[in-house]
């Protein structure tokens, strides 16, 4: 049995969160943490590793093993490419219900939005109960329908782009990869938080992610510009 093709940036590992408490975050982007399995995936449409126009798709998971279990969405990935090539940082999950505009559909008793917010923003450093586990992988099912959000890019048209700032990273993303059955592009929104709570909590997310919005990335390095908080039961 051959070895499967490595994509052209294997050593990368996805970037992991630093700090755990968002106040400290400057200028934050904020968006929903998905529950499902952290990947970068990788993608060529032309060139060697695309032999007559068929896209190349890696996907490689945080210890960089590539998997090879979700065929149709390797597919769907290498569909909605819009460049010669990429690197997306993102997450398959399960929890997307399709029909909805990419939100989950589980339902949960719901505290006050101002509760919540104040929750979330209060506490000084110390890490919420439970936290540590919130940005772990979550193994997805390959028998489940399984969807890749995309959350942030690396690399377009074989030009890395780790020191551009994370907001243009992700209007980058908005133009090179379009959105299908089994491609998402991750929301993300600034403060204030209390309406995007509601509908967060609502609909199953458990956490929260704070960036900086001029944050760089750095492959497999912890970002003290992330911070990852949990979203109150109540």
């Amino acid at each position: 049995m051959t070895d499967p093709i490595q994509p052209t940036h294997s050593e990368w590992r996805p970037q992991r969160f630093g700090r755990f408490n968002g106040r400290k975050v400057h200028d934050p982007l904020i968006e929903p943490v998905w529950v499902g399995e952290r990947v970068l995936a990788h993608v060529e449409t032309v060139g060697s590793r695309a032999p007559e126009g068929r896209p190349f798709v890696a996907i490689q998971d945080e210890t960089g093993e590539l998997l090879d279990a979700y065929p149709e969405v390797a597919e769907a990935i290498g569909s909605a490419a819009r460049a010669n090539s990429l690197v997306i940082d993102g997450y398959l999950t399960d929890r997307v219900d399709r029909g909805a505009e990419g939100m989950a559909l589980t339902a949960v008793p719901m505290p006050s939005s101002s509760d919540m917010t104040r929750q979330l923003l209060m506490g000084g450093g110390r890490r919420n109960e439970g936290l540590d586990r919130l940005d772990h992988p979550v193994p997805v099912d390959p028998s489940a329908a399984t969807t890749f959000v995309a959350v942030d890019l690396l690399m377009v048209d074989d030009e890395e782009i780790l020191d551009v700032p994370l907001l243009e990273r992700k209007r980058v993303l908005e133009s090179v990869l379009d959105e299908n059955r089994f491609v998402r592009r991750g929301i993300y929104v600034r403060p204030p938080l209390d309406a995007w709570l509601i509908s967060w909590r609502s609909i199953g997310f458990r956490a929260i992610a704070f960036k900086a919005a001029n944050g760089r990335y750095r492959p497999g390095a912890n970002n003290e510009g992330w911070a990852i908080s949990k979203i109150p039961n109540r």
